[in-house]
């Protein structure tokens, strides 16, 4: 599964005035972490349980503690955080989104080893560091985020009683992922998650037309070939196929987001578009049709004629943002002390 970002790259989010008033004496104020120029979050580090130093950004909230809510970027090697012309931005359009809102503590963690080389793709892992492409794994991963999640829960501001995990593309199925091995996660938002794994993603492409792999039903048999192989050299973080060394492959194609969200305890929301290209949604029907015989608490948002990025209208990073919206609104009206989804 390829990363959305490289359709919303573009965007370049950066903090600006209507965004930041207010959070600069909070930030000045706080003694945990260090300010990030321009933004209303503090940067922390933590050791994870394979000790590696772990980069996460905590937003600073204001009032009484906020529910937190952790936002997994997709694929790729990008850092959270890059120079632009003399101020800080951001690729990761959901973190920007989540900012604005404001009704969470916002949680942001960096995957170990990231940076993204000059004129490099924003998605898949071809010109990452070969120090990236050889730790990232979906294990690994998930240690990150279960420490810097630990670690946020214990910071100011933050009401560890409710937890969001919040994910597109790859984050989604990190989302599932995460939620499935962490019990107080109560709450997850996933858009374009996939289903059983990524390779039926591939497999359900192959007979509705399209997708990212581009495999049609003639190619089937060569598919399964290309996967033994990939099984047959677990550790090779130097091959590539659809974008990422076999390492990650290896790691990700056993990962099955209908599973690991039937293991959690979370309500779910999932959205995904009909001309999505990178997951179909019928791996989201399967999953969401899982959960529900399970008698679970599931929703699923299905937006006719919207791509992998949540946009009819190609590009479009108003209608992604509406689509984030529905699911901070969703989370928020959740907690009995707001029913209308107003923050205090």
């Amino acid at each position: 599964m390829r990363g959305w970002m490289g359709r919303l790259a573009l965007m370049g989010w950066a903090c600006m005035g209507w965004m930041c008033a207010g959070w600069a004496a909070a930030v000045a104020a706080s003694s945990a972490g260090t300010a990030v120029p321009g933004w209303p979050v503090l940067e922390h580090h933590v050791a994870d349980s394979l000790g590696r130093d772990i980069t996460y950004y905590l937003s600073i909230p204001q009032g009484r503690p906020r529910p937190l809510a952790v936002i997994i970027q997709g694929s790729g090697c990008a850092t959270l955080f890059h120079d632009t012309d003399g101020r800080r931005s951001t690729r990761f359009f959901a973190l920007g989104a989540a900012l604005k809102d404001g009704r969470f503590a916002v949680l942001a963690v960096d995957k170990p080893y990231a940076g993204l080389p000059e004129g490099a793709k924003g998605t898949g892992a071809e010109g990452c560091d070969a120090r990236f492409n050889q730790d990232f794994t979906a294990e690994r991963w998930l240690a990150a985020l279960q420490a810097a999640l630990a670690d946020a829960r214990g910071q100011p501001g933050v009401d560890a009683a409710r937890t969001l995990a919040f994910g597109h593309s790859e984050g989604a199925v990190m989302a599932a992922l995460l939620a499935g091995h962490d019990a107080t996660i109560t709450d997850v938002a996933a858009f374009g998650a996939g289903g059983p794994t990524q390779l039926f993603d591939i497999i359900a492409f192959a007979y509705l037309g399209g997708g990212w792999a581009h495999v049609g039903r003639d190619g089937l048999d060569g598919l399964a070939d290309q996967v033994r192989a990939i099984n047959a050299d677990p550790d090779n973080a130097t091959t590539f196929v659809w974008g990422h060394p076999y390492r990650r492959w290896s790691s990700f194609l056993r990962v099955s987001a209908t599973e690991e969200l039937r293991r959690s305890k979370a309500r779910v929301y999932l959205a995904g578009g009909t001309e999505d290209q990178a997951t179909p949604l019928l791996s989201l029907e399967l999953t969401a049709a899982t959960l529900l015989a399970d008698g679970r608490d599931v929703t699923l948002r299905r937006i006719p004629g919207a791509d992998h990025s949540l946009a009819t209208t190609p590009g479009s990073t108003a209608e992604t943002g509406a689509e984030y919206a529905r699911a901070f609104a969703w989370f928020w009206k959740t907690d009995p002390l707001r029913p209308e989804g107003k923050a205090p």
